[in-house]
């Protein structure tokens, strides 16, 4: 009987221990078209000026400090940065390193800053699958945030926003979408 209440002991840890670990997070850096952080994909507007909202997410810790870059496809010139926090070496398409003067919250998302733009397009006839990629800083190769209270750098992944993606599906009715599911 010990044994088997050992086992099942076992069992429950281990269970528990396996909850943890599928319920990290990654940390990563994205590009986003709107401020509530939600949109990653965009068709060409036209010659027009807009903003990009850099954030970060996942960072589950309290945030002293971000480094990245930011690469822009031909579909955007990019204008300048905006919204900086109030340490800031570099700009985004050559490398960025920013710090905060209060630690930020991350387990939520942290606003970085906005990205100024200008459409350099006028359809996506060109343009198709054009990427916005945050990638390492080239002047130090690192990717990622410092934590707070310890100052550890933290590695996150930079994600890819997409401008005129296109999506390989064939058009079809609501009627033939049903008669793959009757018997």
């Amino acid at each position: 009987m010990r044994m088997r209440s050992l086992a099942v002991g076992f069992a429950l840890v281990l269970t528990m221990l396996m909850v943890g670990a599928a319920s990290a997070q990654t940390p990563f850096i994205g590009v986003y078209f709107n401020p509530g952080l939600s949109v990653e994909t965009k068709d060409c507007p036209g010659p027009m000026p807009d903003v990009l909202y850099v954030a970060g997410i996942n960072f589950n810790t309290f945030v002293v400090g971000a480094e990245f870059a930011i690469q822009y496809p031909p579909a955007i010139a990019w204008l300048g940065d905006a919204n900086l926090p109030p340490v800031v070496v570099g700009n985004t398409p050559s490398g960025i390193s920013v710090g905060w003067t209060a630690p930020q919250n991350g387990f939520n998302p942290i606003h970085i800053c906005t990205v100024n733009i200008f459409w350099q397009c006028s359809s996506c006839s060109g343009f198709a699958n054009n990427m916005i990629t945050v990638i390492p800083n080239p002047n130090t190769a690192f990717l990622g945030f410092s934590d707070y209270p310890q100052f550890n750098l933290n590695n996150a992944v930079g994600l890819t926003s997409l401008i005129c993606a296109t999506v390989p599906a064939e058009e079809t009715t609501w009627g033939k979408v049903k008669s793959l599911y009757t018997e």
